[in-house]
Formats: structure tokens, sequence, C-alpha cells
């Protein structure tokens, strides 16, 4: 299978959920809680599932590098939940 193919899989970042849940948007739930005030980086926004504001070594500063990063994500989640079945030896 090619990143191509498996791309067209991946999930887009779920931003119109940020209105009604404490979990999306400006005013989510971050890493260290009310003292994250100033300590995210600017470009963790809460558009996607999982971001908590805290990126130490900066592996989604760059746009298409977490693209791709968050899409061998999803296939590696994928042969996970396989193997945890016995499909894959």
């Amino acid at each position: 299978l090619s990143i191509s193919y498996m791309a067209q899989f991946a999930p887009e970042p779920v931003a119109m959920f940020s209105a009604t849940s404490d979990w999306y948007g400006a005013d989510r739930v971050k890493w260290l809680g009310p003292y994250s005030a100033g300590s995210t980086p600017d470009y963790l926004t809460g558009e996607f599932p999982g971001d908590y504001g805290w990126d130490p070594a900066g592996l989604a500063a760059n746009p298409v590098t977490f693209k791709a990063y968050r899409e061998a994500e999803i296939v590696h989640a994928r042969f996970a939940m396989l193997g945890t079945v016995g499909l894959i030896p």
C-alpha cells in the first residue's frame, strides 16, 4: 500500500467541533491545565485530536511533515489492530 493511497482515508481536522467541545479550539484542555498559559506553541491550535499544546520536539512545526506523521500513525494503528486479533503472524 502506498502513502498516497492511504492518504485518502486519513481524517481531516475536526475543527467543526471546536465551538461545542472542551477538547478542541483555543480554550481546550492543555497539558499543564491552568498553568499552560503562554507555554503552548503557536502552531498547535487545537484543531487535531490529541492536541494538548505539548510538542517539545517540534514534530508538528512543519505542516507537511505533520501530515505525513498523522498518516503514518493511522497506518501503524490499523496494523496494530489487525495484530491484536491475530491476523498478522
